[in-house]
């Protein structure tokens, strides 16, 4: 371990510590739960990167995984995008923006470079941020172990002569199973679970890919959370609408490990779309997106139980991140992990806020009853944000944040139009009396005051902006298609 940095008092140092004790638990139980599972290193870094982003706070994470020749592997994690690639060499820290600091420490084992790590946070750092830095050193340390462990296990006669050979036989990829699915490509990690593309077995020569979330192995012991995820799957079960995505199955595996399949989509989140180059989207594009996402809303918010009353339910949790835009143009409203339906088994403790404060509505903010038009108040969030290119409330600060959400007016860009202003400030407002009463009423707002995109104009607009989210889809294909048998 390197030297430590000098710290202004002992509560800094504390803290610091339990930051290295608790990436070294995670590290220990992430890591070695991906590897023994057979799930492979690059779904073993998807899960360590995304655990060290979320513990630091971090807006965005990189790690790079190189041969002799070129990397052989690349995960990124988080809504602020940037060419990593740029950075790729760098020791230390760089400002990325006026906003945004990034810390970068290369991976070796001893002599050899075999890759980098990088965090990217929120602020400009002080003599740049050397407990910052400090701790993103030990973090690649820990995860030079890990690689170095990984290897020893794969013959080769140097470690990037294995790394390549890794690479050219999709060693880096899982290979592991879990219930009837073979597991093929990582996806990506939340707090609670991971996704991974799967393959189920083939039934009389015909299979499925899907995607497929697990809980992750350090959570798998906790019951509220075992008991949440079984509500989304059996919640997302009983949703059936082109907007919402399809739930096909959930179990439990051999192994303990619980997991529910998804329909395995392909496109990006709208936070990419609202923050990619070439910059601001239009209104048109915007509604196009809004207008879809409004209409899968709709239906959650009007299922209906056994009884054939209304189940109540709220998503509660809805940002961009959470809106999926396909590059066929279709969107999809993601991840009702947190929905919460009238009668739902679990529940949530009196004056406990669940969701992002940047989304959250006043009554939700401050642990009030909520109803569907919390959803909508963040639904006027969302589209503020999409045509001004910058969140509503956003302080900084989550306590802020949601005292201003609260308290303060919604502010008017100069340059917005009539038509949007009506709609995000009738959708944002504080009394939830005052906003549209359900989604379908929003989105036939938005569709008199805007002119959507169609779904056809929406999709090769997000393909022409991510090119080479495209180009990954292609390999991503290339990994799922079965090799063919030989004769």
């Amino acid at each position: 371990m390197r030297e430590l940095p000098a710290f202004a008092n002992p509560d800094e140092e504390v803290r610091f510590l339990r930051g290295l004790v608790n990436v070294q638990r995670m590290a220990d139980e992430v890591l070695e739960d991906c590897l023994s599972k057979g799930l492979g290193l690059s779904a073993a870094l998807d899960v360590f990167l995304t655990q060290c982003a979320r513990m630091m706070h971090a807006r965005a994470a990189f790690v790079q995984v190189r041969g002799t020749r070129e990397p052989v592997l690349n995960r990124f994690w988080g809504s602020h995008l940037f060419e990593f690639q740029r950075y790729a060499e760098l020791e230390g820290s760089v400002s990325l923006d006026a906003k945004h600091t990034l810390f970068v420490h290369q991976l070796t084992l001893g002599d050899l470079n075999f890759g980098c790590l990088g965090f990217a946070l929120l602020g400009r750092f002080e003599n740049g941020g050397p407990q910052v830095q400090a701790l993103v050193n030990a973090i690649a340390e820990m995860l030079d172990t890990a690689v170095l462990s990984f290897l020893a296990l794969v013959d080769g006669s140097s470690p990037l002569e294995k790394l390549d050979e890794l690479g050219s036989r999709a060693g880096l990829k899982p290979r592991g199973r879990l219930g009837k699915y073979e597991l093929l490509a990582p996806l990506g990690t939340g707090g609670m679970a991971q996704v991974l593309a799967a393959r189920s077995q083939a039934q009389q020569g015909v299979s499925r890919l899907v995607a497929l979330k697990r809980i992750l192995p350090h959570l798998a012991d906790d019951q509220n959370m075992v008991a949440q995820f079984l509500d989304e799957a059996k919640l997302g079960l009983s949703l059936s609408h082109p907007n919402l995505i399809t739930f096909h199955d959930f179990g439990k595996a051999a192994t303990g490990d619980y997991y529910l399949t998804m329909e395995l989509l392909r496109g990006v989140d709208f936070d990419h779309v609202i923050y990619a180059p070439p910059g601001k989207i239009s209104p048109e594009m915007a509604a196009g997106v809004l207008v879809q996402a409004l209409e899968g809303l709709h239906h959650a918010h009007q299922l209906k139980g056994e009884d054939g009353h209304s189940l109540g339910l709220v998503h509660r949790d809805l940002s961009p991140h959470n809106l999926f835009v396909g590059f066929d143009g279709r969107v999809k409203v993601l991840d009702f992990g947190v929905a919460k339906v009238r009668r739902q088994r679990t529940v949530t403790l009196p004056g406990i806020v669940k969701g992002k404060p940047l989304y959250m509505s006043p009554e939700q903010a401050t642990a009030e009853p909520i109803d569907s038009r919390s959803d909508i108040f963040a639904m006027g969030l969302i589209l503020y944000e999409a045509t001004v290119g910058g969140r509503a409330f956003d302080t900084g600060d989550d306590t802020r944040t949601m005292l201003a959400i609260v308290n303060d007016p919604l502010y008017r860009p100069p340059d917005m139009s009539d038509a949007v202003w009506e709609l995000v400030s009738k959708a944002c407002a504080k009394d939830p009396a005052q906003r549209y009463q359900t989604a379908a009423a929003m989105a036939d707002a938005v569709r008199r005051l805007v002119v959507p995109l169609s779904q056809e104009s929406l999709g090769r607009l997000v393909r022409a902006r991510f090119p080479q989210q495209l180009v990954e889809l292609e390999r991503l294909d290339a990994l799922l298609t079965p090799t063919p048998a030989k004769q």
